[in-house]
């Protein structure tokens, strides 16, 4: 069922713009050297329709969002300039432009005043000027040397059955997921392990097991529930140009390696100790195995488990008793998670046992495996809750470092 805000939209366009109405204009015989100008020949809403473009750019229609393509163009402005250029302009120049808006909404398909016109785009990509005229009841042909182009445009374009895409996505991911999902099995910072079932049994395997010492086939009878990878960091290092130096560099221009805004709801609570805090229903991280830093102005607060609180000034746990009658709100907050600095002074490139790191793409995989536990295990990582300070304090090292961001008494940042 459509929303309040769905309906309005829906009734603006239709009531104001005249969408979905059928149109019946004059459209022209392109063989005719003789014929008069089209809309376009003559002049082009090019205000109104960047407005429509503001508005339409991130829209989300599915057939664009199928697949990525690295130069997709805005479908609002193609749709105009081929209605532009198929309509007979009117004798009056000034109203050539205004015609074209005013019919932009319209539903050309239904009437079929195009269904004669031929469009040719020879440069296609991601197919927008292929989509906009077959929606507008054109014929499409498109062309394009990237064969990566033509699967994306023809894919968008096929006819096919929901029941049909649904199946080949659930066959792929039978095929493919018992494969891959050994390499996505990792611990949880808090703890939880996953587990192996075997299928058709049932049977928990023990810690040990892995399915990768099985062959691909038999892969299939095991499923895996539990805590999985979602983001990998690939850091690249760059060897000393001194000859016989092995050392190597992390390349990193910040120290900043994730963003993220999360909200939660919060309960303002205040303690016997005097202190007034957010409570706050679930813990909110990026990387919870991490430290935590608050950083500019961020409060102290609590989190919600199992219906009490420890207050963060005496420490001693809250009972909160009815939510309800606290008074409530919803927050956002920032996370930004940072790599600890000693890990960017990088590592040499040879073992203690003086066998050379991998890491390369020559590099043989026991070389590079020992290359990644070696940086892997003195990796460190600091989460910081709020806005991000100039400098911060590591809880475990003690260290104080730079973090990159000018402070508000910088020179540079022109306040004093």
């Amino acid at each position: 069922m459509a929303t309040k805000r769905q309906r309005y939209i829906e009734e603006t366009l239709r009531e104001h713009l005249g969408a979905s109405k059928t149109v019946q204009e004059e459209t022209l015989d392109f063989s005719d050297p003789h014929r008069p100008p089209t809309c376009i020949e003559v002049d082009f809403p090019i205000l109104p329709i960047n407005l429509i473009s503001a508005i339409e750019r991130n829209a989300g229609k599915p057939i664009y969002q199928m697949s990525k393509w690295w130069a997709r163009r805005n479908p609002s402005i193609f749709r105009a300039i081929l209605i532009a250029s198929a309509l007979k302009a009117p004798k009056d120049p000034s109203l050539a432009a205004k015609k074209v808006f005013d019919l932009y909404y319209r539903n050309f398909q239904a009437s079929g005043i195009f269904s004669h016109l031929k469009v040719v785009d020879i440069f296609m990509g991601g197919g927008t000027t292929l989509v906009e005229a077959l929606r507008l009841g054109m014929a499409a042909y498109g062309n394009d040397l990237n064969p990566i182009a033509w699967l994306v445009v023809k894919n968008a374009l096929s006819q096919v059955k929901e029941e049909e895409v649904e199946n080949f996505i659930r066959y792929i991911e039978e095929e493919v997921k018992p494969q891959i999902q050994p390499f996505y099995v990792c611990s949880c910072p808090r703890g939880h392990q996953g587990k192996w079932i075997h299928t058709p049994t049932g049977r928990v395997m023990p810690p040990t097991f892995s399915p990768l010492s099985l062959p691909p086939e038999q892969r299939k009878e095991y499923t895996y529930e539990g805590p999985e990878i979602i983001y990998t960091f690939h850091a690249k290092h760059a060897p000393c140009a001194m000859t016989g130096c092995h050392h190597r560099t992390p390349i990193f221009s910040s120290l900043v390696i994730a963003e993220k805004k999360l909200s939660v709801t919060a309960y303002r609570y205040h303690c016997s100790c005097g202190h007034t805090f957010d409570v706050e229903e679930k813990e909110v991280r990026m990387a919870p195995g991490v430290p935590l830093v608050l950083g500019e102005g961020e409060e102290p607060y609590a989190v919600l488990k199992e219906g009490e609180a420890h207050c963060p000034y005496c420490q001693r746990p809250c009972l909160l008793g009815d939510l309800s009658q606290l008074p409530k709100k919803k927050k956002i907050i920032s996370l930004h998670l940072l790599i600890h600095p000693q890990w960017l002074k990088g590592e040499w490139g040879i073992d203690p046992e003086g066998r050379p790191y991998g890491g390369s793409a020559q590099d043989d995989a026991a070389s590079t495996a020992r290359w990644y536990r070696a940086r892997h295990t003195k990796l460190r990582l600091l989460e910081v809750r709020g806005d991000l300070p100039s400098t911060i304090t590591c809880p475990e090292t003690g260290l104080t470092f730079s973090t990159g961001k000018e402070s508000a008494t910088s020179p540079r940042s022109g306040k004093l």
